[in-house]
């Protein structure tokens, strides 16, 4: 079975969010069972000045961009096990010092779809399975469909299209057309625009998003952002895969970028060990409280608008302490700034994104609150469950099926949950771990329950060659 990946971004080569995660480790875990999986995603800017030396040339050739000729060049590295190929062109990605945002992005991942297509005849590799990922390789089924098929050793090519999160969609004008390189069909249309998702949606061969539950989600209006019109007309082809973790790079008993290592065998000793010097690092009161962590973006889709209501009478009351990392609507900055300076012994904040203090957060707070409106998957929950940190989630998507909800009269479960998007629903899961950590046995008990879980890319890859041998004989 051979698989090519198309995206944005991969780990460790270019990463904005979860998707680079996916990139950068699902095909590691294909690797290892077997599976031909190959990466190709752009050259960016930090790729070219971070890794430039591991990239070695492979081929170049020109492609069509309206009325001009646009370099391609292909470059490549084997980084895990994996090859990574990567499509540089200095001016859509080489010089630009962010990944998304720009005024011409509609073009310049048009010719990065069509640039992929190109060089499978370039490098003689013709994957059974074309796996793309979010709007930005969301005109490569079409492309194959209106230009390819009736070249054989494209023929037989299978498409997949992953929605990572459907509310980014990759919405252009039609002006943008002429740029493309294709003829027009209805296909690349929604709402009056070009939009690449729902291209991806209704000519991929098979649909695939990050969850069981998003997968249902998203075919309603609330979660659908538009598309769940189309994504219902898919659903015999639509089907939930929960991500997974590598635990290669997460894992405390080898992660060098926490305070103290530890595994089941001494995880009491190394969380009190990690909270004890984080709060030192944040110069916290030292004494007995729970303390609850975030590393997020902040902004009210990561659920920003129920912790501001309900956090600080909690701080207040002296119930807990809060440590936070991230950054985001400036709005939110400042009232974690404020909160840190009204409560400085017992609020740490950290804004912008730092890996290292992320780390150390898993590894050092007792609970991790993300109360999400929504959440494809989510990644932070499944760290802090190897971390020995306990989850306080909303269920939804991802988190409704990663997280077991805590049963005090069985002791099983993961973690700590509420439905309703509401402020007193979340603060009545906090008091309801505030309440268990009150009894330390019981706690134990469920951090070692947390530790033992199996969220590991080797599962989620076993699906996925299920899904390859299914798709293939469409």
């Amino acid at each position: 079975m051979k698989v090519l990946f198309v995206g944005s971004e991969a780990t460790p080569f270019s990463k904005t969010g979860g998707l680079a995660d996916v990139l950068g480790s699902l095909p590691k875990a294909l690797t290892s069972l077997g599976v031909d999986a190959r990466v190709v995603v752009p050259k960016h800017m930090w790729t070219k000045e971070k890794y430039h030396d591991l990239l070695e040339p492979v081929c170049h050739y020109r492609v069509v961009v309206g009325p001009k000729k646009e370099y391609a060049g292909i470059e490549k590295t084997v980084y895990d096990g994996v090859t990574f190929y990567f499509v540089d062109n200095e001016y859509y990605f080489g010089y630009r010092n962010t990944l998304y945002g720009h005024y011409d992005d509609g073009e310049r991942y048009g010719f990065f779809n069509n640039a992929v297509l190109q060089m499978l005849a370039e490098i003689d590799f013709y994957p059974d399975i074309i796996h793309c990922n979010d709007w930005q390789s969301g005109l490569i089924p079409y492309l194959l469909q209106q230009k390819y098929r009736n070249k054989q050793k494209y023929a037989s090519i299978k498409t997949i299209m992953t929605i990572h999160n459907i509310a980014y969609q990759g919405r252009f004008s039609k002006e943008l057309m002429p740029y493309l390189d294709v003829e027009y069909s209805s296909a690349l249309e929604f709402e009056n625009v070009i939009n690449f998702l729902k291209c991806g949606i209704v000519t991929a061969d098979y649909v695939t998003t990050v969850s069981e539950t998003y997968a249902n989600e998203i075919l309603y209006d609330y979660f659908g952002y538009g598309m769940h019109s189309v994504l219902r007309e898919r659903t015999d082809r639509l089907r939930g895969i929960v991500n997974g973790v590598d635990y290669d790079v997460f894992n405390p008993k080898v992660d060098s970028k926490i305070f103290y290592n530890y595994s089941l065998y001494n995880y009491v000793k190394g969380k009190r060990t990690n909270k004890e010097t984080l709060r030192e690092y944040y110069q916290l009161a030292r004494n007995k409280r729970p303390m609850i962590g975030m590393v997020s973006r902040l902004t009210e889709a990561k659920g920003f608008d129920l912790v501001m209501e309900v956090l600080e009478p909690l701080i207040a009351n002296d119930e807990i302490q809060f440590v936070l990392l991230g950054s985001g609507d400036y709005a939110i900055e400042e009232y974690f700034n404020n909160l840190r300076l009204n409560y400085p012994e017992q609020v740490g904040v950290y804004i912008g994104y730092n890996d290292e203090m992320a780390r150390k957060i898993y590894a050092g707070v007792d609970m991790f609150l993300m109360p999400s409106r929504f959440e494809p998957c989510g990644l932070a929950q499944l760290i802090s469950l190897k971390y020995g940190t306990v989850p306080i989630v909303r269920k939804t998507g991802g988190l409704r099926d990663t997280i077991e909800i805590y049963n005090k009269y069985t002791g099983e479960g993961t973690g700590f949950g509420f439905e309703n998007y509401d402020a007193g629903d979340m603060l009545y899961a906090i008091n309801n771990a505030l309440e268990v950590y009150g009894d330390q046995r019981s706690w134990k008990d469920l951090v070692k329950r947390c530790m033992e879980q199996d969220f590991s890319w080797e599962e989620s890859a076993k699906k996925y060659i299920t899904l390859y041998h299914d798709v293939k004989e469409i």
